[in-house]
């Protein structure tokens, strides 16, 4: 079996790692140009277990679950424990995730009601909402994740990594599916697997297959100098608002933006956002004293119904292409889990029964 995997962000590197231990005797090519302005290239690496989605929340308990017991692939993503607040725009729904998240990481979760929001640092929060606090969330390196993976999977896992610009994707008529890449060189595929983020749609829409479902959005933090105390890990969702401390005694601030359908390649970046961003922190914690903007990071990454990363096939293409994607910006805390079962997944589907999925045994880098 040939299979590719086109896309050089966290998600596709992992995904090949995956597939080439599920699947010894496939033969993996992983196609890629990283681009520098990437989503794993601009990831702030928050990691925890809630999340308000039931799958997505399934996938970043798994995903930390895996992360927290192997010492391997801790120093792989360079982990630090972090402690997280995440605060719910509906408090519905949040009593049983707990219990979910409590029943995996034993005494990591607790609520906090809005009047004693003053014991997390927070001012008081208008309306009827609960804190899910983690004290076993964390942060990683998405960059130096997919830097160690790309590592070590061509020495012990058998994959070949083509770093050469991919043209298109094309349907033969039944036939394998031709990847032209630059050159130009055609490569013929009997499965291949978009993972290319952000350039997942434009890609599509090139090679002439359906692409309407996958939209992309700009995504925008700054850096903020700080004097004195910072919050922990948080996200206030009914104001958008999320925060991470960083080195340097740091604070990662952004806001969702509105800027659907923007070019990956210049994503933009505005001042305006990295203010309100600012005014908002300000406003939630009132110890919090911030300096101007030491840098803004712009990044554009994939949307598609949803918002799960996760494998979907092509229409049209009879299970020969797929797509990898539908991190909306949040992905390095559920993709070791949704590739272990995107690669499980996509052995299942070429029904070949020597080929059986196998779990994750430590490795030596």
């Amino acid at each position: 079996m040939r299979a590719a995997i086109v896309g050089g962000g966290l998600a596709g590197s992992l995904l090949a790692w995956r597939l080439a231990r599920v699947a010894p005797t496939w033969d993996i090519d992983l196609i890629r140009e990283p681009s520098p302005a990437d989503a794993t290239a601009a990831s702030g690496g928050a990691v925890r277990a809630y999340e308000a989605e039931a799958q997505q929340r399934q996938l970043a308990i798994d995903s930390l679950l895996e992360l927290r017991a192997s010492p391997i692939l801790r120093r792989w993503a360079g982990y630090r424990e972090l402690e997280a607040v995440y605060v719910p725009e509906h408090p519905a729904g949040v009593g049983a995730a707990v219990e979910q998240i409590g029943q995996a990481l034993p005494d990591s979760v607790r609520t906090v009601a809005a009047p004693d929001f003053a014991t997390l640092g927070w001012a008081q929060h208008p309306g009827d909402v609960l804190a899910v606090v983690e004290r076993r969330a964390g942060r990683i390196s998405p960059s130096q994740l997919r830097h160690a993976v790309l590592a070590d999977a061509p020495v012990r896992r058998g994959v070949r990594i083509i770093a050469r610009p991919l043209r298109s994707v094309a349907d033969h008529a039944g036939e394998p599916i031709g990847c032209t890449l630059a050159g130009p060189i055609e490569r013929r595929y009997d499965v291949v697997v978009v993972a290319a983020g952000a350039w997942t749609g434009q890609l599509l829409a090139a090679s002439g297959w359906p692409a309407d479902a996958y939209r992309t959005k700009a995504i925008q933090y700054a850096l903020y100098p700080v004097r004195g105390w910072r919050p922990s890990q948080f996200v206030d969702e009914p104001n958008g608002l999320y925060g991470l401390p960083v080195d340097d005694g740091a604070l990662l601030l952004g806001v969702p933006t509105r800027r659907w359908g923007v070019d990956p390649d210049r994503p933009g970046r505005t001042l305006e956002l990295a203010g309100q961003a600012a005014r908002l922190a300000e406003a939630r914690f009132p110890r919090l004293r911030l300096g101007p903007p030491q840098r803004i990071v712009g990044a554009a990454d994939c949307y598609v119904a949803g918002s799960v990363l996760a494998l979907r096939p092509v229409s049209g293409s009879a299970g020969r292409l797929y797509t990898f994607t539908g991190g909306s910006g949040g992905a390095a805390k559920t993709a070791l889990a949704a590739s272990q079962r995107a690669a499980t997944e996509l052995v299942d589907a070429t029904a070949l029964p020597e080929l059986a999925p196998t779990g994750l045994r430590e490795v030596t880098p």
